[in-house]
């Protein structure tokens, strides 16, 4: 739907920019020129919306977007000479053979100079352009995203909020349990303490946008040890973290929507469908990826949090500098994220 709008929109200005043309054509020129003034400007036309639609559809999302500025300079050489050969062979070659006319000298000194000259001014006025509207609709695309993030916070906050029952009070009395059950019940004691780090870290630490990557994995492993304690010895999921840890920030609960896929709704009790967690920490990235047999009684593409809204916060942190894929082949389900450090 927001390329269909931004199509719309830039053919209304395409429109207008050749009715602009074509009007100022007429007007400076005399009447009896008037069939040399329609032929000469349905060539600009096509030679320059030629090149505003490439820029504007291709050249600027794939290099201003990622910020490959070199590739970006190089892009606009390459549409210059698109520009001026389009036009060349309209107007020199296929307007000569059927009209007999053609716009330049191709005799005058300097020919190519001059053409290339005029080429220049005219690319440049279709890549300005068609800048300039992109950076519009990515303006105004990234504040509708911010907003809606905001909204998405700030309802995730209240009800965070409403769900958080005196939590002095009931890290106090887990505490207590943790105490009391110590000496007697060891394994009790520490499953006490690490629900307890559970609580503390959703309800205190994930509130700022990112989290040190450090606790991001203590709460992993804390989240599958009540996995553990489950299933005993039935528990086949094996996580694996390569890499250095120190103080490398991440954004908070990204990770553990994969982490949770995989163990509420995968199978992990099974020694022949083994689950797969792999957590790479790099020097400028952190990849995570997992593989696991699907449980036909879940869904993975559920509503909440959901693959959805992740996406929606990966957008708007990283814009498009990271991957994700998911990927249910048969009966195997796989993902794979991959986000900057």
């Amino acid at each position: 739907m927001k390329k269909n709008t931004e199509l719309k929109y830039n053919i209304i200005v395409s429109l207008l920019l050749i009715l602009i043309d074509f009007g100022w054509g007429i007007f400076i020129k005399n009447k009896t020129k008037l069939p040399l003034v329609f032929l000469l400007n349905t060539t600009y036309s096509i030679s320059f919306f030629t090149v505003y639609f490439l820029n504007y559809f291709y050249v600027l999302p794939k290099f201003l977007k990622t910020k490959k500025y070199v590739w970006l300079g190089i892009s606009f050489i390459v549409l210059l000479l698109v520009f001026a050969g389009i036009r060349f062979f309209l107007e020199e070659v296929i307007s000569l053979h059927l009209f007999n006319i053609h716009n330049y000298n191709l005799e005058q000194e300097n020919i190519l100079f001059i053409y290339l000259l005029d080429s220049f001014i005219f690319a440049f006025k279709a890549f300005l352009y068609s800048s300039v509207v992109y950076l519009l609709f990515r303006n105004n695309e990234n504040k509708t995203a911010i907003h809606d993030l905001k909204l998405a916070h700030e309802k995730a906050q209240l009800s965070s909020l409403k769900s958080q029952l005196s939590p002095h009070f009931l890290f106090n009395t887990l505490n207590n349990f943790y105490i009391e059950l110590y000496d007697e019940k060891p394994e009790t004691a520490e499953g006490i303490l690490k629900l307890s780090q559970l609580l503390r870290y959703i309800t205190y630490e994930t509130t700022d946008d990112f989290v040190f990557l450090e606790k991001e994995i203590q709460f992993i492993k804390d989240y599958i040890y009540f996995f553990e304690r489950r299933y005993e010895d039935n528990l086949h999921l094996k996580l694996e973290i390569n890499g250095i840890i120190n103080t490398q920030k991440i954004p908070s609960l990204i990770l553990i929507h994969f982490i949770e896929n995989v163990c509420k709704h995968g199978t992990i009790n099974n020694a022949e469908k083994p689950a797969k967690i792999n957590i790479d920490i790099k020097k400028s990235s952190l990849e995570i990826s997992t593989k696991n047999y699907v449980n036909t009684s879940e869904k993975y593409m559920e509503k909440g949090i959901g693959t959805k809204n992740i996406k929606q916060r990966l957008d708007v942190i990283f814009k498009n500098n990271y991957t994700l894929t998911q990927e249910k082949n048969d009966a195997i389900f796989s993902s794979f994220l991959k986000i900057p450090l």
